[in-house]
């Protein structure tokens, strides 16, 4: 896969998708030329939106838990060492949506971390595509 190839060029670790358009949800090895990477993912039926995360391996052997919200926002805990990270990967809706959409989305992200009772020693991490306009 394309996107494996360029992660392991890049080194990067740890990738958050928007955008994904891939149906359902999941979790999939991919294989590049010389690493390994799972890939955990959430969509919805219409391929629409939907959001990923790229672990490489053997990182991807401490994902204990995986929250998948809704089709724009979705979480995976990472255990290293003596520390707990979650990652968030999220997709807000584009200006032109409805208030309502994006209202919810905003609910849903900032409620999520007390809703799952994510202990405040545990650090979180929020990748995405929030949407944002400066000025």
């Amino acid at each position: 896969m394309e996107i494996a190839e360029m992660l392991e060029r890049r080194r990067i670790d740890i990738c958050c998708l928007q955008e994904t358009r891939w149906k359902s949800n999941g979790v999939c090895h991919i294989n590049s030329d010389n690493e390994k990477y799972k890939l955990f993912w959430n969509g919805q039926k219409t391929a629409k939106n939907d959001v990923g995360i790229f672990v490489k391996e053997p990182l991807a052997q401490e994902v204990p838990d995986i929250k998948r919200i809704n089709s724009r926002l979705m979480w995976i805990k990472l255990r290293l060492e003596k520390q707990t990270i979650i990652i968030f990967s999220a997709y807000a809706p584009q200006t032109d949506e409805s208030e309502e959409m994006k209202n919810d989305f905003w609910a849903a992200l900032s409620m999520t971390p007390s809703q799952q009772s994510i202990p405040k020693s545990e650090t979180i991490l929020i990748g995405g595509d929030l949407n944002g306009h400066v000025g």
